[in-house]
């Protein structure tokens, strides 16, 4: 696959104190790499949602592309975003918290697993889980949690702060190296090899935007001017699946005297159906708002275990519908939080 924002971010790249969009930008982009028509482009000008599935190599490899035109400056969205736990709520989420540092007990107070978790875990066995977790880990619910009591629960939820916790420090000392190796299956499968095949799969972060991209790939031992990380966990439902209990690291960058500001979420534990998942988020400044207005821009990638298509197991492309329609909603969302005040 080609890259998805090279024009754009090549010319911003290469003259890093240009302040504002090299002529005929973003246009050129959006039909040249995403494949927008005329009329979508103008529909993003105007403010409405445009979103596209983008081709993937791999059939359980899933790619979305969305933009939307938000009257807000750069500088006041960015400093929004800081606010994790304003910026982190949303409709389909229902209990979320940032990590300290260290990550403590605490952090996680509020994490309880879904009943069908608790009843799926009574079964797991490792090579053979309903609930996506290391190997050791399904070992060691099995073998200290007494599933038969009326503290079933609050035994599984105990458990699964501590190892959340335990996750979370291991990864901020070894970053990618010391993501875990899911143990549901007969095959382990590792949550790193997942992250780099997806970030493979961006290829505009190794060509035009290099100092992100090593930053991503080199934490917690790089260093990159103006970019901020942190670490938070989530409880999310998408339509007609089961609740996902996920752990994601997001970095935000605005280089310096760049007319951009650039939001990465990198998936470090997902509870169900995601092996990987990498979003790029630009924040782009519009050259036809003098006001100070923005593009909303997303590249979303998500690695499944496995997507059936075609014929009634045609899942992949019931997942493709629901994802498209959760991205057109977040990014509606975004328009009217961010133009609200």
């Amino acid at each position: 696959m080609r890259p998805i924002l090279p024009a754009l971010l090549l010319a911003l790249s290469a003259a890093p104190a240009l302040a504002q969009l090299p002529a005929g930008e973003p246009d050129r982009f959006l039909s040249k790499y995403i494949g927008l028509d005329a009329k979508q482009i103008a529909q993003a000008k105007r403010g409405v949602v445009v979103t596209k599935t983008l081709s993937a190599n791999d059939p359980d490899e899933v790619a979305l592309f969305g933009i939307v035109a938000i009257g807000a400056p750069r500088a006041e969205v960015v400093r929004r975003i800081a606010d994790l736990p304003s910026f982190l709520r949303s409709p389909g989420r229902s209990a979320f918290g940032v990590f300290s540092e260290p990550a403590t007990i605490a952090d996680v107070a509020a994490l309880s697993a879904d009943a069908s978790d608790v009843e799926a875990l009574k079964k797991c066995r490792r090579g053979d889980c309903d609930v996506k977790i290391p190997g050791q880990t399904i070992e060691e619910f099995s073998r200290s949690i007494d599933f038969s009591s009326p503290q079933a629960a609050a035994q599984v939820n105990a458990l699964a702060r501590q190892r959340a916790v335990q996750y979370v420090n291991a990864y901020r000392r070894g970053g990618t190296a010391a993501m875990l190796h899911y143990g549901d299956q007969q095959t382990e499968r590792s949550a790193a090899d997942a992250f780099a095949e997806l970030l493979a799969e961006s290829p505009y972060l190794f060509d035009y935007v290099p100092e992100f991209r090593k930053y991503l790939e080199s934490y917690p031992s790089g260093s990159l001017p103006g970019a901020t990380d942190a670490i938070y966990w989530s409880m999310d439902r998408l339509p007609s699946l089961r609740p996902i209990f996920g752990i994601t690291h997001v970095t935000t960058w605005s280089p310096a005297g760049a007319p951009l500001a650039l939001v990465s979420a990198k998936q470090l534990y997902a509870s169900h159906y995601f092996l990987g998942a990498f979003t790029l988020t630009t924040i782009l400044d519009r050259p036809e708002a003098p006001d100070g207005g923005i593009y909303w821009i997303v590249v979303q990638r998500l690695h499944f275990d496995h997507l059936p298509s075609g014929g009634l197991l045609n899942i992949r492309g019931r997942v493709i519908g629901k994802l498209s329609e959760q991205m057109r909603n977040e990014l509606a969302g975004r328009k009217t939080a961010f133009e609200s005040r």
